[in-house]
């Protein structure tokens, strides 16, 4: 179960890095098109909200990664004080916070999505919005002219990779020995000097 499942969440891990690094080459070059296109007098419009949308995903996406890696700010000071037994309960209980964090977010994207009731419908945008007065599959983007919801699928998806890091880190901390360091998130890969580094 712990190989299953931590397996699972290192390749979401690294699918999230691709993605990351993708959004993070796209922005500036972006920025710097528009830049051009305003010195032209010849604004792009479209690219302002795009980029905006893209920083969204780098910031949701960048926080899945982060929880994954246990790089988030944390205060430390009261872990660090208690005896190694508490600290590991700490631990443990915040690995729990995390994933019932993710569980929550899950549940209340289903609701905002109501997949079931858009099925039920016939996937007819207009009857789901009369019948739910939620309207999101019918909100468009001001200039792209795309529906909205393409670009709030990145909540349930966080959700969903939230939730996998966060029940791969609470299997790790339960099985790590009480006197042993936490690992991180991430796996262990070797250095080139044949030290290892995390």
């Amino acid at each position: 179960m712990l190989k299953i499942i931590t397996g699972l969440s290192d390749s979401i891990a690294q699918a999230e890095r691709s993605v990351l690094r993708l959004i993070a080459l796209a922005l500036p070059l972006m920025v710097l098109a528009n830049v051009a296109g305003r010195a032209m007098r010849n604004p792009i419009y479209w690219m302002d909200e795009l980029s905006i949308l893209l920083m969204v995903w780098l910031a949701m996406i960048g926080m899945s990664l982060t929880l994954k890696t246990r790089d988030a700010v944390a205060v430390t000071m009261l872990v660090d004080a208690v005896p190694p037994l508490l600290a590991k309960a700490m631990k443990i209980l915040i690995d729990l916070l995390v994933l019932l964090f993710g569980i929550a977010l899950l549940v209340l994207c289903y609701r905002w999505f109501d997949p079931m009731t858009l099925m039920r419908l016939g996937f007819d945008t207009r009857e789901f919005s009369g019948e739910t007065f939620n309207f999101m599959y019918q909100d468009t983007t001001a200039t792209l002219g795309v529906a909205k919801f393409w670009f709030w699928l990145v909540v349930p998806l966080v959700a969903v990779t939230i939730s996998v890091h966060a029940l791969s880190n609470l299997l790790r901390t339960v099985a790590t020995p009480v006197t042993a360091r936490i690992p991180s998130g991430l796996p262990v890969t070797p250095t080139g000097d044949g030290g290892a580094k995390p």
